[in-house]
This record gives C-alpha cells, structure tokens and sequence, in this order.
C-alpha cells in the first residue's frame, strides 16, 4: 500500500471525526423534521464507513506489506512540515484564549528558526517587526481587532 493512499484515508477519517464531533452541537432533529445536525452527521458517519471502505479494500488488494517500506524513514523524513503544522494548530488553539497575536508570534519564531534558519535574536527581531506590521496594518488602519 502506498503512502499516499494511508495518507489519504487516514486525512478522510480525521475529517470525518472532527465533523461528527462538531456536528453533535446541532439538533439532529426538529419538530418540523431533520433538524440542522442531521447532514453533518450522516455526512460524516457515512464519510467514516467510507474511509473503513477504502482501508479494508486497498489491504485485500495489497500483494506485499501492508505499510510501506520504508515507512519509518519517509515519517522521520516529514517530522519537522508535521510538528510545525501541529505548532500552528496548537496556535490556533490558542488563539480563543484572546490575543491572536501572541501565539502567531511564538508560531512565527519556531518556523523561522527551525527552517529559515535564522539565529534567535534575527528570529524574534523580525518576526516582532512583522507582528508590528500587521498589527498596524489591521488594528490601526482598517480598525479590524487582533488583539
């Protein structure tokens, strides 16, 4: 089985769980009929059947291993482009905490330093410069909060 095809499934049955997830805040009926969970959910369970689908056949196509060879190496190979996207969901996260600002800035100076390359105080000097920027750029001149 392909990487890609893992990487595939495995991106619908995340999807598909933070969908049912989100979609238990609606009701999934109403007094006149379906209420406005009811697609959402059924999307969503259908969507994870489908994923079951796909795994269940590309396994009983697959002549070798069912991972990948090499499957280690290519994950260690793709470790930093997934923490930093782990770094900037834990941003986001953070950011209905209040200030939009801060975690975008700490975000800022992880990626700058770890793939730009940049030393510490470049990084958080230029990445400050660039806050400052936007913050101006939103806050002051088109009124549009971030803070």
């Amino acid at each position: 089985m392909r990487a890609s095809e893992l990487l595939l499934i495995a991106g619908t049955a995340v999807f598909a769980l933070v969908l049912c997830v989100q979609s238990t805040d609606f009701q999934y009926f109403s007094r006149q009929g379906f209420g406005p969970g009811f697609v959402p959910m059924n999307f969503a369970i259908l969507t994870l059947l489908l994923a079951g689908y796909l795994l269940i056949k590309a396994r009983l196509k697959a002549d070798g291993p069912f991972l990948p060879e090499k499957l280690g190496e290519r994950l260690k190979a793709a470790a930093p482009a997934l923490l930093a996207a782990l770094l900037l969901f834990a941003g986001t996260a953070l950011m209905a905490f209040g200030s939009v600002l801060a975690p975008l800035y700490a975000v800022m100076v992880v990626i700058s330093l770890a793939f730009l390359g940049h030393g510490l105080v470049r990084a958080l000097v230029l990445n400050a410069v660039t806050l400052a920027a936007i913050y101006a750029i939103f806050s002051l001149w088109l009124n549009i909060p971030v803070v």
